[in-house]
């Protein structure tokens, strides 16, 4: 008894140790407020609001209190620490039922397997995936199994009507989750009860619970009445998209029933019945509880050593699994696209630099740089430091490649507000009615003079948990000045928006550029955006013929990276061009010199130059402009 009292303390010291960690690592590491804000990449990000429409609309259907539930914690994503609070208890919650359930049907060791649902979770949050609410359903059905094999009578008939009710109860609750509860008890009666009948009979039942209630009751299709919350439901997985990590649900699913038949087979083949030596020791065990305790001084002493050996052995072991998961599923590519995206929203400039230069080869982080760049001044002086495309400009291509979401930023701040306006309808369309989208189309709603249909996102967002304040707020302002003449960003969006609404055939991104400096001759950022597309296109002759725009932006020199495509322009046409008055820099014309000599000097071996040539010129735009690729240094 104390021998086994001692084991029990310590495992609950290993499961306390590894879930402090588990914690740790995911407010720390994976942060799961990246995962909130999704940065267009997770799809299935679920929406919540407040009152008893949202409520009446999720709740009363099959899989409704879990699909409600799961919508709210969800939301608690929002704050890291709070976040990654939810997904360590309930990944807890799901080891201490999955050890509990393998325990009463007589599988005690090894105990290393109640862990392994945590890990498998560890690494779908690695991944930045979102399936929380299939794996809360996961959880509801594996209560309901804990529940049906701790009182599982012996009579037949009350055994059925058990069954039957938990499955009509779980059917509610998680809708198609109930099949898993069925799954695991019908295993339970066929190889570990021997009741062969019995386990037909409750497949009988399931197929006849999941018609009658969501076909026949609830009117659902045939498809969803068996596949709801499931991660076998098209609703969830995408087979198309790797990103997803669907798979480790698929072995959350599969790990408990895969246990009990190797069990099953492992005690058929050694002609060993362990579930029953089980509990015959059980029955052992209960006999010696009354009995004196005859153990010595040094017999405690010993155990206590060797357990406290056993309990560093196994959270050894442990943490090289979990650390070995997290090192070779952590995407730290996908983080640093979700971060940046983070930090865009936040207007920390710096911070997207910073996080962005690790990780250049990605057109989204690249796109999200010049963004950056832009508002810090430097988009001008800096942008060939980093790995330039014209992919990544402006995220051009099909939606394949590239995620709207990302665009949705520099479309605003340029004020081709009806382009916005349309990738944010797009996005609402794609990822459902998350709060930054709403935010945005308010705004451009309130910007174009449509008040009403600002009303409509903003008493949306009044509903949201954390967003409520600032619609409350809008709404306020809204009714004291309905014209906004007091708000900055709206005047300004007003000042510098397109009037004209074109179709997407007619959308040309030089042509945007230019109209938006008809529009106004000071949106710099139009400005510094048309001179970058020329020198990503290698046109230096539509650069130069914009080069005097310089003069309605009071400028005090020739940026950087324009006096490079300048001298670049020279060498090439050997025309001289009027700088109004400006001069080059004579540090960037003997850098140039340097460069021409070096491409002389290797002729026609462009590999040679090339080589040489990026030691020391690959962040300026002349080696851009022969190579078209920048910033090789950083990569």
């Amino acid at each position: 008894m104390r021998l086994s009292l001692s084991s029990s303390r310590g495992w609950v010291i290993i499961r306390t140790v590894f879930f402090s960690l588990f914690y740790l690592y995911l407010w720390m590491a994976v942060k799961p407020h990246l995962i909130y804000y999704g940065c267009g990449e997770i799809t299935n990000f679920p929406v919540f609001y407040k009152g008893w429409a949202f409520f009446n609309q999720v709740f009363p259907h099959p899989g409704g209190p879990i699909k409600y539930l799961s919508d709210f914690l969800s939301q608690l994503l929002y704050y890291s620490w709070l976040g990654a609070i939810v997904l360590t208890v309930h990944a807890l919650l799901i080891c201490v039922f999955t050890g509990y359930y393998l325990k009463k049907i007589g599988i005690t060791r090894p105990r290393i397997i109640s862990i392994i649902p945590s890990i498998l979770l560890l690494i779908t949050y690695s991944g930045y995936t979102y399936h929380f609410t299939t794996a809360l359903a996961l959880l509801a059905a594996l209560i309901f199994a804990c529940i049906y094999v701790r009182i599982a009578p012996k009579d037949n008939i009350l055994n059925v009507l058990l069954f039957l009710f938990l499955s009509g109860v779980l059917y509610l609750i998680a809708a198609g989750a109930y099949l898993y509860f069925a799954l695991l008890c019908c295993i339970y009666e066929i190889f570990f009860r021997r009741r062969f009948s019995t386990g037909l009979l409750y497949g009988i039942i399931t197929v006849c619970v999941g018609y009658i209630i969501g076909v026949f009751v609830f009117k659902i299709s045939l498809i969803d009445a068996y596949s709801e919350l499931l991660p076998f439901s098209w609703k969830i997985s995408d087979y198309t998209n790797p990103e997803k990590m669907i798979e480790p649900i698929y072995a959350l699913y599969l790990l408990i029933p895969f246990v009990m038949v190797v069990f099953t087979l492992w005690g058929l083949l050694t002609q060993h019945r362990f579930f029953s030596l089980h509990v015959k020791n059980s029955g052992k065990r209960k006999q010696k509880k009354n009995a004196p305790d005859k153990s010595t001084d040094t017999d405690k002493t010993t155990g206590s050593f060797k357990l406290k050996i056993s309990c560093c052995l196994e959270l050894l072991f442990l943490f090289v699994i979990a650390a070995g998961a997290v090192i070779f599923f952590f995407n730290s590519e996908r983080k640093a696209i979700f971060e940046v995206d983070y930090y865009l929203g936040k207007n920390q400039w710096k911070k997207v630099i910073e996080i962005g230069q690790d990780h250049q080869g990605n057109d989204h982080v690249v796109h999200a740089l010049n963004r950056a760049l832009y508002q810090l001044g430097l988009l001008s002086r800096d942008m060939f430091c980093f790995n330039q495309s014209m992919r990544s400009f402006m995220l051009s291509g099909s939606e394949e490649t590239h995620s709207p979401w990302n665009k949705i930023g520099t479309y605003y701040d340029l004020g081709a507000i009806n382009k916005c306006e349309c990738v944010l309808a797009d996005s609402l369309e794609k990822y459902g009615e998350r709060p930054e989208l709403l935010k945005k189309l308010a705004i451009v709603r309130i910007a174009k003079n449509d008040n009403s249909s600002a009303r409509v996102y903003l008493e949306a967002l009044n509903k949201n948990l954390f967003f409520s304040d600032w619609a409350s707020d809008y709404l306020g302002r809204l009714d004291a000045d309905p014209n906004m003449s007091g708000d900055e960003e709206i005047q300004y969006l007003r000042s510098v928006m397109l009037l004209e609404n074109k179709g997407e055939l007619e959308f040309l991104l030089e042509e945007m550029f230019i109209d938006l400096l008809k529009r106004n001759p000071k949106n710099r950022m139009a400005f510094e955006y048309l001179m970058a597309f020329y020198m990503l296109m290698g046109d230096t002759e539509g650069f130069i013929k914009n080069i005097d725009r310089l003069d309605d932006f009071n400028y005090s020199q020739i940026p950087r990276h324009y006096q490079e495509a300048i001298l670049s322009y020279i060498y090439l046409t050997k025309n001289m061009s009027d700088l109004q008055g400006r001069r080059i820099n004579i540090k960037f014309l003997n850098r140039f010199k340097e460069f021409m000599q070096i491409v002389e000097l290797h002729g026609n071996n462009r590999q040679a130059a090339f080589y040489e040539l990026s030691k020391n010129f690959s962040d300026t735009y002349y080696f851009y402009y022969m190579f078209r690729v920048s910033g090789l240094e950083n990569e």
